[in-house]
Parts: C-alpha cells; structure tokens; sequence
C-alpha cells in the first residue's frame, strides 16, 4: 500500500498506509483523542528521485544537446578524448597522426 503524508492543525505531520482509494478527510488521531474533527491536508511526500521520461521531438532535443556538450568536452581536453577512445584507439589515433606530419615534410 502506499504512504500518503498529512498535516493536522493539532498533530503536525504524519503518515497513513492505506489504499489510493482511500482519501483521509479528518485526522483519525484527533478522532481516537475524541478531540475536535481537524481537516486535514494531503503533503506531496518525495522520498524518491523523480524520473522524468522525455518522449519524441524533446527526446531528440535532449539528445543533441547532450553529444553537442560532449563532443566540446572531448576535444577541449586531450585526457577526456583519450578516456572517450579508450587508451589503445587514443595511442593508435595519436601514432597515425604523427606520421602523417613526418610525411607532409
């Protein structure tokens, strides 16, 4: 079952275990007190992370931004270009050019 969060004018915040069908009006701790009924408020309780699920055109957005930024990350510093190749590619990469630079000359 889930967990809904509350607030109660007399007992502060507390949590109740009941069904989504279920919907707490008054505070059932204020009932069993045989205090006055107080209405209650229904918190938003996030104790988890939040996934937000991105779908067609702001899915493709979101993808472009991101290899734009990491295509700028990678060539801005030779260490993140060798980690994104792999050590062997980046070293294959790096002889390949060098000898291309002897045989210009």
């Amino acid at each position: 079952m889930p967990t809904y969060l509350y607030c109660c004018a007399v007992h502060g915040e507390f949590e109740e275990y009941h069904s989504i069908s279920k919907m707490l009006k008054f505070c059932p701790k204020c009932q069993e007190e045989s205090l006055p009924e107080q209405e209650l408020k229904q918190l938003i309780n996030s104790s988890t992370k939040g996934v937000v699920e991105l779908t067609g055109q702001d899915l493709v957005d979101k993808t472009k931004q991101d290899i734009r930024k990491l295509k700028n990350d990678m060539h801005g510093s030779d260490k993140v270009y060798a980690n994104m190749l792999g050590d062997d590619k980046y070293q294959a990469l790096q002889t390949k050019m060098d000898k291309q630079k002897r045989d210009r000359r």
